[in-house]
């Protein structure tokens, strides 16, 4: 398997008004947490990563983000906002065309990064081109592959099926954004390379 460039594989957790719990939208979220590996483009090992938390302006952390990704709101209470961990995970992904990012359940993740950067007036642009390589395609491909149900396909059913059930905690970015390599490598290595 080789791509073109470098994959980047980004995850991100999110604060969002308490009536929205459960079935927050990207307008009305605040990244909390950002997570992200960098695949080489031929053996697909991860080959850097990038971890910071994020001080929410509009929306606190609540008990129920706290009781479902582990972040409370004294963890992020002396963290920079977004406009400056937003600069140093651009930074970190480097320039335009050198890498393709990816996400499970793109459709959520890739709008919310976009929508923050325009609101801090970050160059997203200037470094992520097009779309994103939904991961979770990659996983629904390799359940109806081994003739196992594809309906409803989390990130950790996918996990379970494939054996890696246990090996990340789920609703951490950096944990979830290895989950999500791990499920293209098994998909495309038959297993899932170490960190």
């Amino acid at each position: 398997m080789r791509y073109s460039t470098d994959l980047v594989v980004i995850d991100l957790e999110a604060a969002c008004p308490a009536e929205d719990e459960g079935g927050n939208t990207v307008e009305r979220s605040s990244i909390i947490e950002v997570g992200a590996v960098r695949l080489d483009r031929r053996s697909l090992e991860i080959t850097a990563t990038f971890s910071e938390l994020v001080r929410p302006i509009d929306h606190p952390v609540t008990g129920f983000i706290t009781q479902l990704t582990g972040i409370s709101a004294a963890m992020v209470a002396g963290c920079e906002t977004f406009a400056a961990v937003g600069r140093r995970f651009l930074d970190w992904y480097g320039p335009r065309n050198k890498a393709f990012i990816a996400a499970w359940g793109a459709y959520y993740d890739i709008p919310l990064l976009r929508k923050e950067c325009a609101r801090f007036d970050l160059p997203f642009r200037e470094h992520i081109a097009g779309g994103a390589f939904d991961l979770r395609a990659i996983g629904v491909a390799w359940l109806a592959a081994n003739n196992l149900r594809t309906s409803a396909a989390t990130l950790e059913t996918v996990l379970e099926k494939m054996g890696l059930a246990g090996r990340f905690t789920s609703h951490r970015a950096c944990d979830d954004a290895r989950a999500a390599a791990a499920v293209l490598q098994v998909h495309h290595l038959g297993r899932a390379l170490p960190d």
